[in-house]
C-alpha cells in the first residue's frame, strides 16, 4: 500500500471517528436535555384520565373507566409491567412518559435522515423536543405521548416501504397494529398512509393483504382483551359508542354540534398544530429560493400529505379536547421543520431562534389576557383564541391545574372535623369555571365518602363513593341523598355556580377559595340541591326501592 493510500485511509479512518464522537456527543445532550426538561417540571397530581388509569393497574375494567374506554389495553399492560418496578402508578407513568418521549427522538432523527439530511435529522429531534405540545404531554401524563412515538414509527416503516423495502410493509402494520393497541385513533389517522405505502412499496395486493391481516389480527388481540373484560361484545359496542358519542357530541360538527363549538374545535386544532409550524415558517422564503430543493409535489410531499391530512381531518369532524390529541401530526410537522430550516443559509442561527421561541411559548411568556373567561358560550377573539390555546399547552397550564388540586385537597383537610362524621357532595363536572373533579378526590382522599350528584345528565342520579367502590346508587325519583343527624358536609362544586347558589340559600356556608362546608345538627331540616332533596337521618342511611352495592 502507497504512502498516500495509507494517509488517506488514516485521514478517513478520524473523520469517521470525530462523527462518531459528534453523534455521540449530540446524544448525550439530547438524552440530557429531555431529563432536565422533563423531571423536574412533572405535574405534581394526577388528572382525571390519569387516575382512571392508576385504578387500571389494579383491577382493568372499562365499564366503570378503569381506565375510561377505549381502554388502552396495550398501556395497561404495559403500566403493569413496569408497576411492578415501581410499585407507585404516579412513578410508573413518569416512568413510561420519559421512555416514550425518549424513543420518538431517535426515531425522529432516523426518518429525518432518510427523509432529508442528517442536519436536518438533528434540527428536528431538537424541534420535537421543545415542541411545547409535546413537553406539555410529556409533563401531563403517560398516555398521549403514544401518539407521537407510533405515528413516527409508523412513518418511518411506511417510508422505507415506499422507497421499496417490501418487508417494510409487515413492519408497518405491525407498529400501527402495536400503536392501536395503545391509542386506538391512530387507525383511524394513521391507516391512509399504510394502506398507500404498502401498495406503492410492494405494487403486491397479496403483500397487502398479508399486511392487513396482521393488522387486524394485532387488533383482535387488544380488542378481545377488551370484549373479555366488558363482559361480552354487546356491552363492548355499547359502551364504546356511548363513550365516542359523549366525548364528542358537544363539539362535533358530524354529530350535531353548534357551528359555534364546532369553530371552537377547529380553533384548538389548528393552534395547537400551528405551534410545531410558527416557529420555523419564517424559514419557508428560503426553501422556494433554494435551488435544490425537494419539490411540494415529489415523494416526500405526497408522503407528508397522506401522513397528515386524514388524521386532521378525522380530528377537525369528530373531537380534539386536549393538546396531547395533535401529537401524531406535530412530530411530523417537526421533521418538516428540519427540513426547511436545513436550507436557510443562517441555518444554525434560525433553529436557535426557533428554539428559544418554543421554550418562550412553553414557558408562558405571554400571558392571558386579565379577567378574560373563555366562555363556551361566545367565539373569543383571534387574539384570545391564540392565547388561551397557548396557555393550555404550557407550563402555566401545568402549575395551575396542580395548584387547584393543591389547594382543594389542602381546604379539605382543613375543614374535615375530627369528632364529627363528614361526607364531601360534589357534582359530576363544571360548567364554565374548572375546579378538583371528585374522580381526582377520590384518589388522594381514599379513605373519605363522596356523593356525587349527576345533575348535568339526562337522567339524574347520585353515587356514594369511596376509592373505587360504588356504596349506593340513588337513581329513581324522588332523589334523596341521606348524610348524618349531626355532622358536616363538605361541598366541592363549582365556585360562583348556579348550585353553589342553591347552597347558600339554605345552608349557611362557610369556605375558602375552591372548597366549601355547612354543618348538619339534629334539628336541621331536609333540604333541595338542583332536583336533590338531602335529608338528615339516623346513621346517614334511608331505604329505597333499588340500592346498590358493589364494586366499581
Amino acid at each position: 500500500m502507497t504512502r498516500s493510500a495509507v494517509a488517506t485511509n488514516v485521514v478517513l479512518f478520524a473523520a469517521e471517528m470525530d462523527e462518531r464522537q459528534d453523534r455521540i456527543f449530540f446524544w448525550i445532550v439530547v438524552f440530557a436535555l429531555l431529563l432536565l426538561t422533563r423531571i423536574p417540571a412533572m405535574a405534581s397530581y394526577l388528572s382525571i384520565d390519569n387516575v382512571n388509569l392508576a385504578f387500571s393497574l389494579e383491577n382493568f375494567d372499562p365499564r366503570i373507566h378503569q381506565p375510561q374506554p377505549p381502554g388502552y389495553p396495550f398501556f395497561v399492560l404495559f403500566g403493569r409491567v413496569l408497576n411492578v418496578i415501581f410499585r407507585d402508578a404516579e412513578r410508573t407513568f413518569a416512568a413510561i412518559s420519559l421512555v416514550v418521549c425518549g424513543l420518538c427522538l431517535p426515531i425522529a432523527y432516523l426518518l429525518g435522515k432518510r427523509m432529508f439530511s442528517g442536519w436536518a435529522a438533528r434540527a428536528a429531534v431538537f424541534l420535537v423536543l421543545v415542541n411545547p405540545v409535546f413537553w406539555h404531554s410529556s409533563l401531563d401524563g403517560p398516555l398521549r405521548p403514544h401518539l407521537a412515538l407510533f405515528s413516527l414509527l409508523t412513518a418511518y416503516c411506511c417510508w422505507r416501504c415506499w422507497n421499496g423495502e417490501k418487508r417494510f410493509a409487515i413492519w408497518g402494520a405491525v407498529a400501527l397494529g402495536a400503536g392501536s393497541g395503545f391509542r386506538p385513533d391512530l387507525i383511524a389517522f394513521l391507516l391512509p398512509l399504510w394502506l398507500i405505502s404498502a401498495w406503492v412499496g410492494t405494487k403486491s395486493w397479496t403483500a397487502v393483504l398479508r399486511g392487513a391481516g396482521i393488522l387486524v389480527g394485532i387488533g383482535l388481540i387488544w380488542a378481545g382483551a377488551l370484549v373479555i373484560a366488558m363482559g361480552g361484545v354487546q356491552t363492548f359496542m355499547k359502551i364504546m359508542l356511548d363513550y365516542a358519542v359523549d366525548q364528542s357530541k358537544p363539539e362535533s360538527v358530524v354529530l350535531g354540534s353548534s357551528l359555534l363549538a364546532w369553530l371552537r374545535q377547529i380553533n384548538r386544532l389548528v393552534i395547537w398544530n400551528g405551534l410545531a409550524v410558527a416557529t420555523w415558517i419564517c424559514a419557508i422564503p428560503f426553501y422556494f429560493r433554494h435551488r435544490d430543493r425537494l419539490p411540494v409535489t415529489g415523494a416526500q410531499g405526497v408522503f407528508f400529505f397522506i401522513w397528515l391530512v386524514p388524521g386532521i381531518i378525522v380530528q377537525a369532524l369528530v373531537h380534539i379536547g386536549a393538546p396531547g390529541h395533535t401529537l401524531f401530526s406535530v412530530v411530523a410537522l417537526c421533521v418538516i421543520g428540519g427540513y426547511v430550516l436545513s436550507l436557510a443559509p443562517a441555518r444554525d442561527l434560525l433553529l436557535g431562534a426557533a428554539l428559544v421561541v418554543n421554550v418562550m411559548l412553553f414557558l408562558d411568556f405571554f400571558a392571558l389576557p386579565g379577567g378574560t373567561i373563555n366562555s363556551p358560550d361566545r367565539l373569543p377573539s383571534l387574539k384570545n383564541a391564540l392565547l388561551f390555546a397557548t396557555f393550555e399547552s404550557s407550563i402555566g397550564q401545568v402549575r395551575w391545574l396542580d395548584e387547584v388540586t393543591r389547594v382543594t385537597l389542602d381546604e379539605i383537610k382543613q375543614f374535615t372535623p375530627k369528632d364529627r362524621p363528614s361526607i364531601i357532595i360534589s357534582t359530576d363536572t363544571y360548567t364554565n369555571q374548572w375546579f378538583m373533579n371528585w374522580r381526582i378526590g377520590r384518589y388522594y382522599l381514599p379513605n373519605q365518602d363522596f356523593w356525587i350528584l349527576y345533575n348535568n345528565s339526562s337522567k339524574k342520579r347520585a353515587e356514594r363513593i369511596r376509592r373505587d367502590a360504588l356504596l349506593d346508587l340513588r337513581e329513581k325519583a324522588p332523589l334523596r341523598v341521606p348524610v348524618f343527624q349531626e355532622g358536616r358536609i363538605i361541598w366541592l362544586i363549582e365556585p360562583d355556580s348556579a348550585i353553589r347558589n342553591q347552597v347558600a340559600a339554605s345552608q349557611n356556608l362557610i369556605g375558602g377559595k375552591y372548597v366549601y362546608y355547612s354543618d348538619i345538627r339534629k334539628d336541621s331540616a331536609p333540604f333541595m340541591v338542583d332536583g336533590f332533596e338531602i335529608v338528615p337521618s339516623l346513621f346517614g342511611f334511608l331505604p329505597q326501592a333499588a340500592s346498590v352495592t358493589s364494586q366499581r
